[in-house]
């Protein structure tokens, strides 16, 4: 008769858990699990949060707030995506002339029109202090990578608040 076999203990190793959202200061007032898009003017930085976990953030050019003779600051407030399109034309026109921009996302979070876009027109870089002169017609433009990240992940409906 031959001899049963030694059992052999094994060592499994426990696949490592995913280490929890680290917690951003951008994000940090959130609700868990609540999508929620932040826009600092006075850094010129867009803060896109999902609860309290940074999703992704860029640089970005907000309206000229130092031209004489219009207003085009983007609002100060809490707001909402409230339509989204892509590939069209954003047309106004102010006293210093008219436009019509075509854009690749557009997610307005205004009744009166002020929303995120790109701007491939822009000639210098997001988020520099040229915005108070050279910045949009109140919209919020954002890199390209970073609005069509945004535009996926945000439905109509998503939390905007803009602060100084």
């Amino acid at each position: 008769m031959a001899a049963a076999p030694t059992p052999v203990a094994v060592s499994i190793a426990l696949p490592a858990q995913p280490p929890a959202p680290a917690v951003s200061p951008a994000c940090a007032g959130n609700q868990p699990g609540v999508k929620h898009i932040i826009v600092s003017i006075s850094a010129q930085h867009l803060y896109a949060c999902d609860g309290q976990a940074l999703y992704t953030d860029g640089p970005v050019t907000t309206g000229a707030s130092a031209i004489a003779n219009v207003d085009d600051s983007t609002p100060i407030g809490n707001f909402h995506i409230r339509d989204k399109a892509q590939n069209t034309v954003l047309s106004g026109g102010d006293v210093n002339g008219a436009w019509n921009d075509p854009v690749q996302y557009w997610m307005p979070f205004t009744a009166g029109g002020c929303g995120f876009h790109d701007a491939s027109w822009q000639t210098f870089p997001l988020g520099s202090p040229l915005y108070t002169t050279q910045g949009s017609h109140c919209c919020v433009h954002v890199a390209l990578d970073v609005v069509s990240t945004v535009f996926y992940w945000a439905p109509v409906g998503t939390p905007v608040t803009v602060e100084n």
